[in-house]
């Protein structure tokens, strides 16, 4: 079974969470190689299913929001209810970007982020912020940015999520992902007898392998397509 992050990993990070490009060309790749896995391969995203499903994945199984939320081959969905405290922070996130050039407000239906990769300068005062509203959320960091999600899920539980159920269950998994946010996954698959590959910089992890970044990514993944012999 594949197990893929999305943003670092199957595409280049962009300056504004929207700005990312996804080509017909990957999203032909993912249906072919979702075909190949007999349907054992899912996007394991922070990003929700609805962004990822704008993007061009309606067909495949996703794990969002950082494990708060699931879909299935079979179409069927589950997830977290969005506790209140969420719109407490999504409000203090709204007001504090105001007027703050290249600091952006993300919201997420689990979630809310505040990125300053356009403005380091203000690095230190998100992170503050973030902390402040955090209360019972789950305040999690990532590449130039810091979110404030509902508690209790990681990548890791989104992948043991998916593992529980067909056609996933009793298969060896393989995770792909670039974020701190991945080593949970990273450290679930490896309990399954599974590999972690870390993409881009060399860092401290739990996962076994390593490639490039996202061009590598999609080389690898388009060499699994390719007629044997």
């Amino acid at each position: 079974m594949l197990l893929l992050d999305f943003d670092g990993t199957l595409v280049p990070l962009a300056e504004r969470p929207e700005g990312v490009v996804v080509t017909r060309e990957l999203i032909d790749r993912m249906n072919r190689l979702s075909v190949l896995f007999e349907g054992r391969l899912a996007l394991v995203s922070g990003r929700a299913i609805e962004v990822l499903d704008d993007f061009g994945f309606e067909g495949l199984s996703i794990a969002g929001s950082h494990g708060a939320e699931w879909r299935l081959p079979d179409g069927s969905r589950d997830g977290l209810d969005r506790p209140d405290e969420l719109d407490e922070a999504k409000a203090a996130f709204i007001k504090f970007a105001n007027g703050k050039d290249g600091v952006l407000f993300e919201d997420k239906p689990l979630g809310a982020a505040l990125h300053f990769r356009l403005a380091p300068s203000f690095a230190d005062a998100s992170i503050d912020l973030a902390k402040g509203v955090a209360g019972d959320l789950h305040l999690q960091h990532g590449h130039d940015m810091i979110e404030v999600r509902v508690g209790g899920v990681n990548k890791g539980t989104a992948i043991a999520e998916l593992m529980s159920h067909a056609p996933f269950a009793g298969f060896r998994p393989i995770f792909l992902g670039d974020d701190v946010t991945d080593e949970d996954g990273f450290a679930r698959v490896g309990d399954h007898g599974g590999h972690g590959i870390l993409v881009g910089r060399i860092r401290d992890t739990r996962a076994s392998y390593h490639l490039s970044d996202p061009n590598a990514v999609n080389a690898w993944l388009a060499r699994a397509l390719e007629p044997a012999g």
